[in-house]
């Protein structure tokens, strides 16, 4: 136990040692979280990379970029870069079951070739997205390619997204993945690298690579890595315990995890607003499912699971308050039914009146594409008292809250009760 304190302490050392050298050398200063836009998939990651794919971009380096891209993800196929159009949400009808939607990036040529990307950063995927898209390409274009394009360089929900009916998707063949995390990455490396004697091009791409890196925790440096392994690699006694120090930590997330949900429960008890139990969802702390224990076990995809708590009972109709274990958390209202216990309902008409409502008095909460909530936490504004809690990755600003963990939960009870109270007021009247 000695020697693992230890080791935990070096490597505290260790990152502040770092971290005061990132902070003496300005490595930490980014422009996009100084202007709190670092998570807007239209007006941040799918404007600046459309603007390096497109020729006639306001860098005025003409192919060079877009190339590189077709070079490293095309597998040579040939494109006519001379004729290229470069369009963001770019609409093609209106949605169905397997038509309509907005393309994030589309990329043609005079040769009826095409290149689309699906732009993911925290945005949930949307009922037969890939399929609709993909049914439009095939109509359309004589050769195409079809990425799904996310943090990670997994898609969110496959089933939702790319099957249905008798028709599903099968990546590889009809679609292609693409990470943020190494594919984009490396590309931007390679793109900054082609801007070497350009200084303001080639700092602009870097505060954009450091925006990636911190959004895909990728924030340690090589040297400190170096030193990392070092450490480890240098004493046999930790080699010896290294299965032992990685079950330590999973046992410590999965515990960490469950703490929140506990404390998050009981104080929403306190205000007032206890968690339903009805079985009409996913409850995060259930026992026989265990659910927490899974996602730290193999299972990233068991994610969903939550709590949920009573708005106003409106008859055939509960309005509830939902907060959801996803990446980041989902925090927002949404209607379910008394009768079938659908939750998809909330981009029915007639609750028009509860979506403005929320929209004019509760302006941080929009509601959500894929039609799940009257009005959902939009991580893409630029104020919210709601912390980016990300179980999955970790990452500093949820370690750090994490670390404070009644000071936290505090906050996002104080929150969360505040807003109930005033949708509560304003819909207290509703019946349907």
């Amino acid at each position: 136990m000695n020697g693992m304190q230890s080791l935990f302490d070096k490597i505290c050392l260790l990152n502040q040692t770092y971290k005061r050298l990132e902070d003496e050398k300005g490595e930490s200063y980014n422009l996009f979280k100084v202007i709190d836009m670092t998570s807007n998939e239209t007006s941040v990651h799918s404007a600046f990379l459309a603007d390096l794919f497109n020729p006639k971009g306001l860098h005025h380096m003409g192919d060079v970029f877009l190339k590189l891209f077709i070079d490293e993800f095309l597998n040579g196929v040939s494109f006519s870069t001379d004729t290229v159009i470069v369009e963001r949400e770019k609409y093609i009808g209106p949605v169905t079951t397997t038509t309509g939607g907005r393309l994030d990036i589309i990329i043609t040529d005079a040769k009826g070739k095409a290149i689309i990307i699906e732009n993911k950063i925290y945005a949930s995927d949307q009922e037969n997205q890939l399929i609709r898209y993909h049914n439009y390409a095939e109509g359309k274009y004589t050769d195409y390619k079809l990425f799904y394009l996310s943090l990670d360089g997994t898609v969110h929900d496959e089933d939702k997204t790319a099957k249905h009916g008798d028709k599903e998707l099968i990546e590889e063949e009809h679609y292609f993945t693409l990470s943020y995390e190494s594919d984009i990455l490396k590309w931007l490396e390679q793109c900054r690298e082609k801007v070497a004697d350009k200084p303001l091009i080639r700092e602009g791409i870097s505060h954009y690579i450091n925006l990636i890196k911190h959004l895909t925790n990728q924030t340690i440096s090589k040297e400190m890595e170096k030193d990392l392994k070092d450490l480890i690699l240098e004493n046999p006694k930790y080699i010896q315990n290294l299965g032992i120090i990685k079950k330590a930590i999973t046992l410590s997330e999965i515990e960490l995890q469950k703490r929140f949900w506990e404390l998050l429960k009981k104080k929403m008890e306190e205000v007032g607003y206890p968690v339903i139990e009805d079985g009409t969802y996913r409850y995060a702390l259930d026992k026989k499912e265990d659910r927490i224990n899974k996602y730290y076990n193999g299972n990233f995809n068991n994610k969903r699971y939550g709590f949920e708590f009573l708005v106003n009972d409106c008859g055939k109709y509960e309005i509830r308050y939902a907060v959801r274990m996803d990446e980041p958390m989902v925090y927002g209202f949404f209607i379910r039914g008394n009768e079938d216990n659908k939750r998809k309902i909330s981009n029915n008409p007639k609750f028009n009146h509860i979506i403005n409502t929320i929209s004019n008095s509760l302006s941080t909460y929009k509601p959500d594409k894929a039609g799940y909530y009257l009005g959902e936490i939009d991580w893409d504004g630029k104020q919210t008292e709601f912390i980016n809690l990300q179980f999955k990755k970790l990452d500093s600003e949820t370690l750090y809250a994490l670390s404070s963990m009644d000071e936290t939960i505090s906050k996002i009870t104080d929150t969360i009760k505040r807003d109930i109270y005033t949708l509560k007021e304003k819909t207290k009247d509703l019946y349907y």
